[in-house]
């Protein structure tokens, strides 16, 4: 990383890779348990009597969780900190399984569904991995001189796929 210059964020910029991140983790975690229930045979909820509802309510409050993390953890990197911050890798990783475990006893769910379940152990694999990637692209953004990525179509001299914007004509003859 580039010591001599550090380019200024938004808070706007952060509020928008915290959400494009958290629906990432949120896209994942759906992606893992359905991979997981597939190979187990069961959800990660099948307590008969549990609410239905009560799970997902869960997910909604790990998910605020998540975004506080990557809030405070990106403060920390805007402070000056260039290495990531693991205090909030493990917080949230820990916090997650943690959180699942106590909200799944409290509305009833087994021992087997909360502190022996793969689904658990997913989710704080997840949000610990979300934190690494949220802390990566902001770090990128502010230490390093490097330009925003481009698609090859948007680099300058070269028309790509949009060719109303030349005088090209694809399919040949007069306009």
């Amino acid at each position: 990383m580039n010591e001599s210059r550090r380019r200024g964020v938004t808070r706007a910029y952060v509020g928008g890779l915290i959400f494009a991140v958290v629906i990432l983790a949120l896209a994942v975690l759906i992606a893992a348990w359905a991979y997981l229930s597939w190979m187990l045979g069961g959800g990660p909820v099948v307590t008969p009597g549990v609410n239905f509802a009560a799970s997902p309510l869960i997910v909604l409050v790990l998910l605020g969780m998540l975004s506080l993390i990557l809030w405070m953890q990106s403060v920390v990197l805007l402070g000056g900190r260039k290495t990531p911050s693991w205090p909030h890798v493990l917080l949230a990783a820990v916090g997650g399984y943690l959180v699942w475990c106590l909200g799944g006893l409290l509305v009833g769910m087994s021992v087997e569904e909360t502190w022996l379940s793969p689904f658990a152990a997913s989710l704080g694999v997840i949000w610990g991995l979300s934190t690494l990637l949220c802390w990566s692209i902001l770090a990128r953004r502010v230490y390093t001189d490097r330009p925003t990525p481009q698609w090859p179509w948007e680099k300058r001299g070269e028309s790509g796929p949009d060719w109303a914007n030349t005088d090209d004509n694809p399919w040949g003859g007069d306009r």
